[in-house]
Formats: C-alpha cells, sequence, structure tokens
C-alpha cells in the first residue's frame, strides 16, 4: 500500500469501543522487559509476560484480509494488515508453507492455516470458527500459546494479534524473532495450544513439523564498539544476519552490573539508516532483549535483497520530561564487510 493509499485508510478507520477493549489482549512484547533470575512467567494472549506493550499497527480487519481467508496459501493482504515485517518479501517470494491442520473441542474449531520459519524468525497463522459467534471479549478470558520442540518459546521479540473476520471467525497472527539466530536447526515441530477461547471450553492442540526457508543467509561480524563519555554505557554490534524473513542486528550492551542487581539497566530506543538514507524506524524495526536484563539487545529490519555497506544506529532515550531524546555520543556506523 502506497502512502496516500495508506493515509486515505487511516482517515476511515472505524474503531468500535468494544474491539478496542479486546485489543488489549493483543501482546506485542518486543518491548522494554526487565525480567529478573528466577522468575517465571506465563505467555498468554491476555498478559504480555510483565513486557512494557507495544502496538504495531492497528490490524483491523480489511476488504482484503476477508479476501484472503478464501483463499489457500493466505500469503499476502494478511500479513499487511498485521503489519508484519517482512509482509512484501513473503507475498512477493511466497514464503509460507501450507499447514491446513486442525483441532475442534465442543463447537470451536482451532486451524493453523500456514507458517514460515528462517533460522531468526517464526511466523504461523491460525484460525478459528465456531458453530455460536466467537467473542474477543470473553467474560472468561481463555488463553493460546506455542511451543517449539515441546518447549515453550523464550524469544527476543514476540506478538500475538487477533482480528474477527465475521461474527463466527477470527483470525490469528503469531510472530516470534528468537533470541539467537538458527538455535532450534533447521527443522523444528511446533504445537499451537489453546484453552478456553472466545466463549468456548475446551483444550485444543495442532502440531506440525516445518523446514527452514530455503535461501541464502548472510551474517556479518562487524565487532564495532562506541561508549559514553563517562564510559558508563557501551554498545557493540556483534552480528549483523541478513535472511528471507529479516535483517536482524545483534548488540551487546555494558552497563555497570548493579543495574542488573536493582533491576534498573537500560533500555535504547534505535533508529537504523543505511547508506543509501533509508531510514527504519517505527513500523519498520523492532527491538527486544535476549535473556535475562539488558546485556544482549536485537534488532530486527525488513529483509533485504541487497545488503548495503553500512548502517549507522541512532540510539534515544526517554528524557525527564517524557520525550525522545537521541544520545549522540553513543552513534555507531556498523560496516558490512566481515562477512561468513
Amino acid at each position: 500500500m502506497n502512502k496516500v493509499k495508506f493515509n486515505r485508510s487511516i482517515d476511515n478507520i472505524n474503531v468500535p469501543v468494544e474491539k478496542l477493549k479486546a485489543r488489549e489482549k493483543t501482546a506485542i512484547f518486543q518491548a522494554k522487559k526487565k525480567r529478573k533470575v528466577g522468575k517465571t512467567t506465563k505467555q498468554s494472549i491476555l498478559v504480555a509476560c510483565g513486557l512494557c506493550i507495544t502496538l504495531l499497527g492497528s490490524g483491523f480487519v480489511s476488504t482484503g484480509m476477508a479476501e484472503a481467508l478464501s483463499n489457500i496459501p493466505l500469503i499476502g493482504p494478511i500479513y499487511k494488515d498485521f503489519r508484519d515485517i517482512a509482509s512484501d518479501k513473503i507475498e512477493h517470494d511466497q514464503l509460507t508453507t501450507v499447514i491446513d491442520k486442525q483441532d475442534s473441542k465442543n463447537g470451536l474449531t482451532m486451524t493453523v492455516k500456514e507458517a514460515a520459519y528462517d533460522g531468526s524468525r517464526l511466523i504461523v497463522t491460525v484460525v478459528y470458527t465456531g458453530e455460536k459467534e466467537l467473542s474477543m471479549a470473553e467474560e472468561i478470558v481463555g488463553f493460546n500459546y506455542i511451543t517449539i520442540n515441546g518447549q515453550p518459546v523464550k524469544p527476543a521479540i514476540g506478538s500475538i494479534g487477533q482480528d474477527d473476520i465475521n461474527s463466527k471467525t477470527i483470525i490469528e497472527h503469531h510472530q516470534y524473532t528468537f533470541s539467537n539466530y538458527n538455535e532450534y536447526g533447521d527443522e523444528i515441530e511446533i504445537a499451537v495450544h489453546g484453552e478456553d477461547l472466545f466463549g468456548y471450553e475446551g483444550k485444543l492442540k495442532v502440531s506440525f513439523p516445518i523446514k527452514k526457508i530455503k535461501g541464502d543467509v548472510f551474517e556479518f561480524y562487524p565487532e564495532v564498539t562506541t561508549k559514553t563519555v563517562d564510559e558508563v554505557y557501551a554498545l557493540t554490534a556483534d552480528k549483523v544476519t541478513f535472511s528471507s524473513l529479516s535483517t536482524r542486528i545483534d548488540l551487546k550492551v555494558d552497563y555497570p552490573a548493579e543495574m542488573d542487581e536493582n533491576d534498573s539497566w537500560p533500555w535504547f530506543d534505535f533508529s537504523v539508516v543505511d547508506d543509501n538514507g533509508h531510514v527504519y524506524d517505527k513500523l519498520k524495526l523492532q527491538a527486544g532483549m535476549a535473556g535475562n536484563y539488558g546485556h544482549h539487545m536485537v534488532l530486527t529490519l525488513p529483509p533485504m535483497d541487497t545488503i548495503p555497506k553500512s548502517f549507522t544506529l541512532k540510539p534515544s532515550h526517554t528524557n525527564n520530561e517524557g520525550f525522545s531524546e537521541e544520545i549522540n555520543e553513543m552513534e555507531l556506523v556498523v560496516p558490512l564487510n566481515k562477512s561468513n
């Protein structure tokens, strides 16, 4: 969608109050988690694991999404409607694998339509259909989640987004950026779990294997560092990975050890500019933390067919007045000339 059409579509959006309430369950937990060692949390569509929620886009149903549901595979409009960072690439290269497996219980059917996996990210599309109306604002709220190889996912970035297509159909979009590239290998076993969803009682589960998308992966190890003048904070670009579903930048963040103990470690926001002047921020950039505390930061940009010569990382933070303020002394140029 070009900029003019996008702006017009925004102007025409009707935002129902009830749908906004239901939207609170959309857990875009790419954001500012502060998770102490030993603290365990349960992921669900209601609670974003104690993480700060940042909405990437409205995700409200469009005509294009409704039309997409009538065709298999669903590649195309659905990923744009959920503002997926790889939507253009998914549509152009038809990267998803058709799954079309389902489970039913007490009048509710959960169908996994398709999925895509490239070693760094996983995307799964699920459709729920009911014999009676489905409610996105349940009185008794159920939960759902995904496991990989039988274990819960602990991603650097993740989200679950939902939209109702009609009164008896809801579509769901799961996306994860893993803590480390290729930590699960070339083939994985996925299971989508659901319990007491949309006003229906019962447990649902759909399992399926998926292989990593075939395609070139380019890895760069720039290992460049910048520090604040007082040397309290240091930022190192450890690795940049270009794969089918994303451009991934792994950062090492150094700060005083006591910030881990009192859970006050820093969170930096970023914009990224390539050597051609293309800016990646807002909907074109996701950020998250891998592991505990804030030492391993992951930035995810859209996938790129042409590798730039460099990226410039521009960190910022929220000042005492609540405004975003660039940290010029920590600006970092990341050359892309040491590949494996």
